[in-house]
């Protein structure tokens, strides 16, 4: 199996009898070798066809390497889990309807070919009172996934460019609550290929909403020498206990902001102190563990709850690093600038035309904590 970045290169691979890949420019090529002669030896040299380095040398065999063709690298090529959820994603919104909808008034505006009203029902409760409550539509969770994924698997990689910490661990044991479409595997198969092609994760996602079910099966369905093993768990991560074991990465990504908008932002405190005691004081002892906190730029929508997680875990005499960042996105107050500026707030992958349909993000918008437990 390969895998190719959005720009066409090599940044997975694993070597077979027939495939090479080459130590200088990770280029792969075809190799044969035979066995050479007794009584008629010599020195044979493993030279990439593509730069011209040497890979290997030997007495016992001879080499005979050459480039694989365009045709014969289409058949190895593995699209990235984003493109691959969102290809997905994009083909079940596009072949289904809108049979019934539960939405108080009827879908408003366009139902049959747009959800975002509904989306923007779901994520301003303040504004629409009698709006469309929660991810409840199966059609609209694949519109979400073609709408967001850039955009907040863009927001994460960011963040986790900034951690010292994430880059000292090899084997990522990633808990994400909230996990949605997961667009942090997305970020995180991004982040191991540009790091190191060693870094390998395990996932674990908690969601409430069993409507995530078949894009999750088509996730844990894609597996690479990077994404080893994903799982799910459905369930009210707020109220139902859960213990793992393992964990060393947690993202709550665009987790707080929709407790508040469940109504559910009284609680946030227990569920921290669960997730401190649960998991965080059982983490590898002299190994890192880094805390990932993404979501909305607004002190109304749950941002100004995220040090209470600092809080907590300072009460245990736990030993932590944090930082906020936020992007320059339309900031209205200087309220709004928590922490450090990112660099940039443009998405971090290209959206093909084909996504017209979705009108999604291409700037990222929100405010970060990054917490280190050392």
């Amino acid at each position: 199996m390969l895998a190719f970045n959005e720009n066409g290169k090599l940044t997975e691979y694993e070597e077979t009898n027939f495939l090479k890949v080459c130590d200088s420019c990770h280029h792969i090529y075809k190799q044969r070798v035979e066995q050479q002669l007794e009584g008629m030896r010599e020195r044979e040299y493993d030279i990439c066809p593509l730069c011209g380095e040497e890979n290997d040398s030997s007495m016992q065999v001879d080499f005979y390497n050459s480039r694989l063709t365009e045709v014969e690298l289409s058949k190895l090529r593995k699209k990235a889990l984003i493109k691959t959820i969102i290809g997905y994603c994009d083909k079940q919104y596009k072949q289904t309807d809108c049979f019934v909808c539960d939405h108080q008034n009827g879908c408003p505006g366009e139902c049959e070919g747009n959800c975002k009203n509904c989306l923007e029902e779901v994520h301003y409760p303040g504004r629409y009172p009698n709006g469309k409550k929660d991810y409840d539509c199966s059609r609209m969770l694949n519109f979400y996934v073609c709408d967001y994924s850039a955009k907040y698997a863009s927001e994460l990689l960011y963040l986790m460019r900034k951690s010292q910490a994430l880059e000292e661990i090899n084997d990522y044991h990633v808990l994400s609550i909230g996990c949605g479409g997961c667009p942090d595997l997305m970020a995180f198969e991004r982040y191991c290929h540009e790091k190191s092609y060693d870094k390998s994760v395990s996932y674990i996602g908690i969601d409430v909403n069993e409507k995530w079910k078949p894009i999750h099966e088509q996730i844990k369905s894609y597996k690479t020498k990077t994404l080893r093993r994903t799982q799910f768990k459905y369930m009210d991560a707020v109220t139902e206990q859960y213990n793992i074991s393992n964990a060393n990465v947690i993202v709550l990504q665009y987790v707080i902001s929709h407790f508040y908008n469940m109504g559910q932002i009284g609680e946030i405190e227990s569920f921290f102190e669960k997730l401190v005691q649960n998991i965080i004081l059982h983490k590898e002892q002299g190994k890192p563990l880094v805390v990932l906190i993404n979501d909305v730029n607004s002190n109304n929508r749950g941002r100004d709850y995220f040090e209470k997680l600092v809080e907590k875990l300072d009460g245990e005499g736990l030993i932590e690093n944090s930082q906020g960042y936020y992007f320059d996105y339309n900031i209205r107050n200087e309220f709004q600038r928590y922490g450090i500026k990112h660099e940039s707030n443009r998405i971090v992958y290209n959206i093909p035309d084909r996504l017209s349909t979705y009108q999604p993000w291409e700037l990222c918008s929100s405010a970060q904590l990054l917490i280190e437990v050392l």
